[in-house]
């Protein structure tokens, strides 16, 4: 993870003006394939350097980088360009209004070209084609020496007979996507939002470089430890919405919901609520100072980015520590600025993640 942010944050101050979220959405792409799939996909590293990598392949390299390359792009075409509004989707916007006609529909609307059911499917089938060859070629490795997730399966899969039967190929695609998925999106997203947040609030700017600078010299890197106790405003800077299914009835909030009823949980919504959130749409991230009154008196649910109970997103650590390093080593080399280019404010877009419409457009300059 060190070695990938560290180059994905070279040579910015030299773009000028440029779409920081497209870079954080190929560096968290590239951070959690490495965590799941054990495979370098190098999009965010700088042109000079893939160049060069590329060269020294074999053929044999160049047919795998070609699977990974057709797979990343499918990728970052479902979680940038699948909307949840009239743009997107027929049958999901039926689907919320009279759920049973949503599959009726889809089944009809998947086989009509140009209709985004039939684009949903056709990612859909091309994303599990994709990733069918890359868990295939990495099940025919004998020699797998690495800790991603998927080897661990992998292995897992091969030591015990009955785990063959539980982590079957179908299995073990899902589950990897699901981590690639869940792991890149949110992160970009998230990391996204801190920068262009930052960029407008000096003061802020200030207190996050003071900690990070206090931290020691800036060729010492944080261990684990040190990224989850000694950065407390970043954590407070740092500080998507949750879908659960009914096991029984209940009753909440005087409204009788039956056994079987999809719950969706509008996180957005809680964190604008003025009772625990006083000028919910100001940025303070001292609102999440432990020591502070209204976060002592803030309900313990009022913030859930990662969810609570059995079902919380179990990336959460994860997901903390890459969007906290990927903070220290870009505001060790630089300070960031909002581009003329960009609109204000951000225009957002509702697809299977929150999203930015146009991007977040920033000019990087050099601190040193």
């Amino acid at each position: 993870m060190q070695e990938t942010i560290e180059s994905a944050t070279q040579n910015l101050e030299s773009k000028q003006d440029f779409t920081f979220s497209e870079l954080s959405i190929k560096l968290a792409t590239d951070v959690i394939g490495q965590a799941a799939f054990g495979v370098d996909f190098g999009l965010s590293k700088p042109k000079i350097t893939r160049d060069s990598v590329e060269k020294r392949d074999d053929d044999d390299d160049d047919v795998e980088v070609d699977h990974v390359q057709k797979f990343i792009n499918q990728h970052i075409y479902s979680t940038t360009q699948l909307k949840m509004d009239l743009s997107g989707s027929l049958s999901i916007i039926l689907g919320l209004l009279i759920p049973i006609l949503q599959e009726p529909f889809r089944q009809i609307l998947k086989r009509i070209p140009g209709t985004m059911d039939w684009k949903v499917d056709q990612t859909n089938h091309n994303l599990s084609h994709q990733l069918d060859q890359i868990v295939e070629g990495r099940m025919k490795d004998k020699e797998r020496g690495s800790k991603d997730f998927l080897s661990l399966i992998l292995k897992a899969r091969e030591t015990e007979a009955i785990s063959k039967n539980i982590f079957t190929p179908d299995y073990i695609s899902a589950v990897a996507y699901e981590h690639l998925l869940a792991g890149s999106a949110t992160t970009s997203f998230t990391l996204s939002t801190i920068i262009y947040l930052v960029a407008g609030h000096p003061n802020v700017e200030k207190k996050l470089i003071d900690e990070i600078d206090a931290f020691g010299p800036h060729d010492q890197m944080p261990s684990a430890h040190d990224l989850q106790h000694k950065f407390p405003y970043i954590d407070q800077a740092i500080s998507p919405l949750v879908a659960r299914e009914t096991s029984a009835e209940v009753n909440i909030g005087g409204y009788v919901l039956p056994k079987g009823t999809w719950v969706w949980l509008a996180l957005g919504v809680l964190a604008k609520d003025p009772r625990n959130f006083p000028e919910p749409d100001k940025f303070i991230p001292e609102r999440f100072d432990p020591n502070c009154e209204e976060e002592k008196q803030r309900h313990p649910y009022a913030n859930i980015p990662f969810g609570i109970g059995p079902r919380a997103c179990i990336g959460q650590k994860f997901s903390l520590q890459e969007i906290k390093l990927s903070i220290i080593h870009l505001y060790r080399k630089y300070v960031f600025r909002h581009s003329s280019e960009m609109e204000n404010p951000l225009e957002l877009e509702y697809g299977i993640v929150l999203n930015f419409k146009h991007g977040v457009k920033v000019q990087a300059i050099n601190r040193v």
